[in-house]
């Protein structure tokens, strides 16, 4: 019998190696090879029926109809049974667990190889097509190489790497499109190279440890570099070699790698999309800055890692896009309790919201204007301010994790009139549905945002009719003494 249990330091040594990772994956019986796929939405189908499990398996394409039989694309590593452990608050936990222990980067270390210099191909060898690049999505305006990538830049007035995950497309052999929205750090640094009047060094690399995906879909601070990030997580520095075209450091163990230099949009630029983004809609098409590869590295029989966008009303979308719903409730939770609100019991993502629309928070109500305190900092604070849409604070009594419970909050404790506050002018992005057309083309991305308060009202809360509810202490021991007796019990 296979076992579906992992132990800690295999788990952080699956984080720190994707193919080990893979390894173990095989091992617990976790992973599903799949041959003989086709890359024009095939794939992509295939990927969007697994997200159908709370907790899909890994799913290794190999023989690629139309390349070579060990070019391999692996997607739902990340939220794959290796790498996490418990359900519900209990794994948001976990990550808040992680995030602590590992708190403090561990600086990358540069070396001379690796493996991702097996084979280095330079000017005229470089061509794109020769690796797979999925159609995803029916209506996506090209192929995507990078949906689970790292992006890397450096800023040119110091020594800070950022390494983040935005999307990638071939536009032809030696092409590709990166859509990265205003405000985020690679444009930031991309700026500041075409002040100067110089093309932006960059490197897209499209296959890394699972740790190095985590950091590079997060939110860091400025100045923090995802590589020591990484390295904090999972204990050791984070080994990297230094592209031969830009200087730029790139892990060394990584799978495939683009080197080159980005123009600015008024000097090259092409139209990128539509793509069927996270959120569940094609809403951002339109010319976009490329990157003119110089240079591609790759291992030997390379594996891509993607992670497709799909509608978050899937169980496993909870897990692999948008950058993970849990691992973002973690780090709101943190960033909550970071700015000084007390009292907090719980964050999480309702389902259909995918990471960042819907936040819910239960907090212990301590103090008056305690439930404001929770929505205001939920609303600006760095890990939920971008392409928020809807907060809920509810009482510590809610089960946050049951979608009926948060709405019953909202139904029977909430007062659309006294207890809302819509905020106008946050940050959102090109990728927002609602974005009016207006906005969209003069570049005005903000939106606005509800604060819904479903918490008994602070004033009188002790006067607030009693929850109709059997004591769960009751339950479980009734439960209990009726076991094999009552058949539905068994099925709780």
């Amino acid at each position: 019998m296979v076992s579906k249990s992992v132990d800690p330091a295999t788990r952080l040594a699956a984080q720190a190696d994707l193919r080990k990772c893979l390894e173990v994956a095989e091992a617990i019986g976790e992973i599903e090879v799949i041959e003989g796929a086709d890359p024009h939405l095939e794939m992509g189908a295939l990927y969007e029926l697994s997200l159908q499990k709370a907790i899909p398996p890994i799913l290794l394409f190999r023989k690629i109809k139309g390349f070579p039989d060990d070019y391999r694309v692996a997607v739902n590593v990340r939220s794959s049974k290796v790498l996490n452990e418990g359900f519900g608050l209990e794994l948001v936990q976990a990550y808040r667990k992680h995030r602590r222990k590992n708190s403090e980067p561990i600086p990358h270390e540069v070396v001379a190889a690796g493996p991702v210099l097996e084979n280095v191909l330079m000017d005229n060898q470089v061509d794109i097509f020769a690796f797979p690049a999925p159609k995803w999505h029916g209506h996506d305006g090209g192929s995507y190489i990078g949906t689970e990538c790292m992006v890397i830049a450096k800023d040119p007035d110091s020594d800070w790497v950022n390494a983040g995950t935005y999307r990638v497309s071939v536009r032809d052999g030696k092409t590709l499109s990166i859509f990265i929205e205003p405000g985020k750090h690679a444009d930031t640094i991309r700026k500041k190279w075409w002040a100067r009047g110089q093309h932006c060094p960059m490197v897209v690399t499209v296959g890394q440890a699972p740790a190095l995906g985590a950091a590079a879909a997060s939110t860091q601070p400025e100045n923090v570099c995802e590589f020591d990030t990484a390295g904090g997580r999972i204990g050791r520095a984070i080994r990297v070699v230094k592209g031969r075209v830009t200087g730029l450091p790139f892990p060394n163990d990584a799978e495939i790698v683009y080197e080159g230099f980005m123009p600015s949009p008024q000097e090259l630029s092409m139209i990128e999309g539509p793509f069927g983004e996270w959120p569940g809609y094609y809403a951002s098409c339109g010319p976009e800055p490329v990157l003119q590869v110089k240079a591609i590295y790759h291992r030997n029989d390379p594996i891509q890692v993607a992670q497709p966008p799909a509608r978050p009303i899937y169980p496993g979308t909870y897990f692999g896009t948008a950058g993970s719903a849990l691992l973002r409730a973690a780090s709101l939770w943190d960033d909550l309790e970071a700015a000084g609100v007390p009292g907090i019991k719980g964050v999480w993502k309702l389902p259909g919201g995918g990471a960042r629309f819907i936040n819910v928070i239960a907090i212990e109500q301590m103090h008056a204007g305690h439930a404001k305190m929770a929505g205001l900092v939920a609303a600006g604070c760095g890990s939920s301010t971008y392409l928020g849409r809807i907060i809920i604070i509810v009482d510590d009594d809610i089960d946050i994790t049951n979608p009926a419970e948060v709405m019953w909050a909202v139904a029977t404790r909430w007062d659309p009139k006294t207890a809302s506050d819509i905020i106008d002018g946050v940050w959102t992005g090109y990728i927002d549905p609602m974005l009016p057309p207006e906005r969209r083309a003069n570049g005005d991305l903000t939106n606005s945002r509800i604060i819904i308060y479903a918490v008994r009202p602070y004033a009188w809360k002790d006067q607030f009719p009693k929850v109709n509810k059997v004591d769960p202490a009751y339950a479980a021991e009734v439960a209990r003494k009726w076991a094999g007796k009552v058949k539905f019990l068994d099925d709780l």
